[in-house]
């Protein structure tokens, strides 16, 4: 008994079986880093408000969670093979240092606090994301389309803005730009309507 399955010459599909309808999805890695990095700030509240602490501890593993899943979900879009890579290595990266500093909250370590936030939490911390913000811009320049591209287009051009401004900012010795690194999240909403697109 033979099944019909979609065949793929590039990035993988998936398909969902729901009785005789299906529903397919060009990126089920790229909704779940998504969501798990849109999500971050809701769990690390209610941490907050259910444990009275925890909050920075969930939203690093939460942000860890996302990276991983983000650095995966980059060979689903059909991007050159190159650009691909670069962009999981960043976000691997970005992860493994959003774990490590959620480590260093909970295991009282000066070593670990030391690497995970006075070495690693400065400068890879400020660039890696910058690099993951080009990765962004290269799958809006090369693999998005309709209307899709118009949010991309949006998101991606408010958040670039904003990190020149936090540059700026750093290169001038102030370092805070408050909740305006809220902007951050704007790429990853588009990721999640590019993500649940037919593929």
């Amino acid at each position: 008994m033979s099944t019909n399955q979609p065949m793929t010459t590039g990035p993988t599909t998936t398909t969902l079986s729901r009785g005789s309808t299906r529903m397919r999805m060009r990126s089920p890695l790229g909704l779940l880093a998504a969501l798990a990095f849109l999500l971050a700030f809701p769990i690390a509240l209610g941490c907050q408000i259910l444990l009275d602490s925890g909050a920075k501890t969930a939203v690093h593993f939460a942000l860890a969670a996302g990276c991983v899943l983000l650095a995966f979900s980059v060979f689903d879009f059909k991007l050159p093979r190159w650009i691909n890579w670069i962009g999981c290595v960043a976000a691997l990266a970005l992860g493994t240092i959003f774990l490590l500093q959620g480590v260093a909250l909970l295991i009282p370590s000066e070593s670990l606090q030391y690497v995970a936030y006075q070495v690693l939490g400065q400068w890879p911390e400020g660039w890696l994301p910058d690099v993951v913000l080009l990765w962004f811009v290269a799958m809006l320049v090369v693999d998005s389309q309709d209307k899709s591209r118009i949010l991309g287009v949006v998101a991606l051009s408010i958040a670039v803005c904003f990190e020149l401004y936090s540059h700026i900012l750093r290169f001038g010795g102030t370092s805070d730009s408050g909740i305006l690194k809220l902007l951050m999240l704007l790429p990853l909403v588009w990721l999640l309507f590019e993500s649940t697109k037919k593929p």
